[in-house]
């Protein structure tokens, strides 16, 4: 299976997560009405991060142009897996990781410092191969 395609499915499956995650919210915490503003900004900010994260994924999925060999192509497969990671983690963190007085979200955190890395490799790969082939 190719990467784009697996960036698609994780990124078809990150937006029916996000959805789960809000049917939950409305299901059972009430749309989270009258919940104190720390739990509550906890659930709405991991609930948005699974959409962002779902959503790199799925941008991957349509445009991402494999490299043909060499390093950069191990690179570019580097920052695909550090974004591939993200849907799965934000989800551990949405339902796992609750509202703390020293707002913790570690699980979370790391999700979205993979996705910066990722996001990094992939511009590296994709300016590296730019360079090596004379286009501008």
């Amino acid at each position: 299976m190719g990467l784009r395609v697996l960036h698609l499915i994780v990124g078809v499956a990150g937006l029916i997560a996000f959805m789960a995650s809000g049917l939950y919210m409305v299901w059972v915490h009430a749309g989270l009405q009258g919940m104190p503003d720390g739990p509550r900004l906890f659930f709405r900010s991991a609930h948005i991060y699974l959409l962002w994260g779902a959503l790199l994924n799925l941008a991957l999925g349509c445009y991402l142009a494999r490299l043909e060999r060499g390093v950069l192509r191990h690179v570019q497969s580097l920052g695909s897996l550090l974004i591939l990671a993200g849907p799965f983690m934000l989800g551990v963190s949405f339902f796992a990781e609750q509202h703390t007085p020293e707002l913790d979200r570690p699980v979370g955190q790391l999700a979205i410092f993979l996705a910066l890395g990722g996001a990094l490799l992939h511009a590296v790969s994709a300016l590296g191969a730019r360079a090596r082939s004379g286009a501008s």
